[in-house]
């Protein structure tokens, strides 16, 4: 069934507190995506905030959620109202400590052990010591994929895709480099390496950098462009992520340090934020003067600024101007699509996807091609088995999330491909594991079979 909006599955709000003090392993989510040092808020409520002093409903509700956060951030370092993968986070989290599931943190598999051609256990070094763990049913792989490990992204990425990620630091290709050592075989012909988001970077106030994804909160909204190093459009900016970076690889020419900005003008900027930066964020010298953020008070000189020939960006952006006022674009169609203008505003008329940039100064922020995790993966059957190459199941090794082949092969048909392939073929691999145990028991031990 088709909608309008919203998500095909979304996890409900979860109280933070039902953790206690195990609140505090919980990762917190980027702080680009939280208010107030630690808010965090839904999509519905994105819209009640943009709308602050302008309805009265909305207003309530922004008054609400802040003063909700206040009473938070007296017990707690942050928000305690979680929403979307930090309230999944949390939800399953929560499901093992009442099971009473040991959790090891910060320990490292270094090794998985064998019986035979049968994966038995593994080898993990806990503190200073190693520990050896057996695995009566199996070992299932889920270490996240290889996004940080330069010599899997060189072997497999285009090399225009460069070495940007939006994942976390720790999907560096552990699972990949256990299983090919045990025999399993990677799908490597997948449509895509990896599933794509264009980022922007950023150094945060401790000095680390920061990567922000450019998913859904200002590419498609009316009033900012995408262009290549020639200063000319080159994707229908309202597309999806996933897309709109095999625009970014299909224009980069094979180049690994090709630029992309976004430009916009202050209108823009100050309606709805661009990357890290917020709406109706009064001041941008910070962001000015780190270099993220280039501005100038016309086009010509923003063109300069970023290495563009100015009359070549002056001339796109004039076409663009000549069909945005009227809501139109000719030339890619932005807001033609429901999926485009959802993420669109929808307050704006006649297209919630398109406006003129009229108003200086003008700004410009570059933009990388990034991934979301990876597709290319280890190669399981129906019940989340690792294959080898021959297509036989390795005994006692599954494998699901990043490291499983993308079940899509690459290829981004809707919002949750990656995570909602991992939820499911966990259950598989539980499931399948769990079965073998009950029928393991119900055999007589003077069958043969171990018990």
């Amino acid at each position: 069934m088709r909608r309008p909006g919203g998500r095909v599955l979304e996890p409900v709000a979860f109280d933070g507190t039902r953790l206690g003090a195990n609140f505090a392993r919980l990762r917190a989510p980027l702080p680009e995506f939280t208010l107030f040092g630690g808010m965090m808020v839904n999509r519905l409520d994105i819209q009640h905030l943009r709308r602050v002093g302008k309805s009265l409903r909305s207003t309530m509700r922004a008054a609400r959620l802040v003063s909700e956060y206040a009473l938070q951030r007296l017990r707690s370092p942050r928000g305690t109202t979680l929403h979307l993968g930090n309230a999944l986070a949390a939800r399953l989290y929560a499901s093992l400590l009442a099971r009473q599931v040991e959790i090891l943190f910060s320990a490292d598999v270094e090794d998985l052990s064998m019986q035979g051609d049968r994966v038995s256990g593994v080898i993990i070094r806990h503190g200073s010591r190693d520990r050896s763990i057996a695995a009566r049913g199996g070992v299932v792989l889920a270490t996240g994929g290889f996004s940080h490990d330069a010599i899997l992204r060189k072997r497999y990425f285009p090399p225009v895709a460069g070495f940007v990620s939006a994942t976390n630091t720790s999907g560096t290709g552990d699972g990949l480099r256990l299983a090919t050592a045990a025999g399993a075989a990677l799908n490597t012909d997948a449509t895509s390496p990896a599933y794509w988001v264009p980022a922007s970077l950023f150094r945060r106030a401790d000095g680390r950098r920061g990567v922000f994804p450019h998913t859904v909160t200002d590419r498609a909204k009316p009033g900012v462009i995408a262009v290549n190093a020639a200063g000319r459009r080159f994707v229908n900016e309202a597309l999806s992520y996933h897309e709109f970076v095999l625009a970014m690889l299909r224009d980069g020419n094979g180049e690994p340090d090709r630029p992309f900005y976004l430009i916009c003008d202050r209108q823009f900027l100050w309606s709805y934020g661009l990357g890290h930066i917020k709406p109706f964020t009064h001041n941008v010298r910070r962001y000015v003067s780190s270099g993220e953020l280039i501005e100038a008070p016309d086009i010509e000189q923003l063109a300069a600024k970023i290495g563009i020939k100015p009359p070549a960006l002056a001339a796109t952006v004039a076409d663009y101007n000549a069909d945005a006022k009227d809501g139109r674009d000719p030339e890619f169609g932005r807001g033609s699509t429901i999926y485009q203008r959802h993420l669109g505003d929808a307050a704006h008329k006649p297209n919630p996807c398109v406006a003129p940039i009229l108003r200086a100064p003008f700004f410009a922020m570059r933009i990388y091609p990034a991934d979301l995790g990876t597709a290319i993966g280890m190669k399981v059957d129906a019940q989340a088995r690792v294959l080898r190459e021959d297509g036989t199941p390795i005994a006692g090794l599954y494998a699901c999330g990043n490291d499983m082949a993308s079940i899509m092969n690459g290829n981004y048909p809707g919002p949750g491909i990656t995570l909602g392939p991992a939820l499911t073929f966990g259950y598989i691999a539980g499931r399948h594991l769990a079965e073998g145990r009950v029928a393991a028991m119900a055999t007589p031990a003077a069958a043969g079979t171990p018990v």
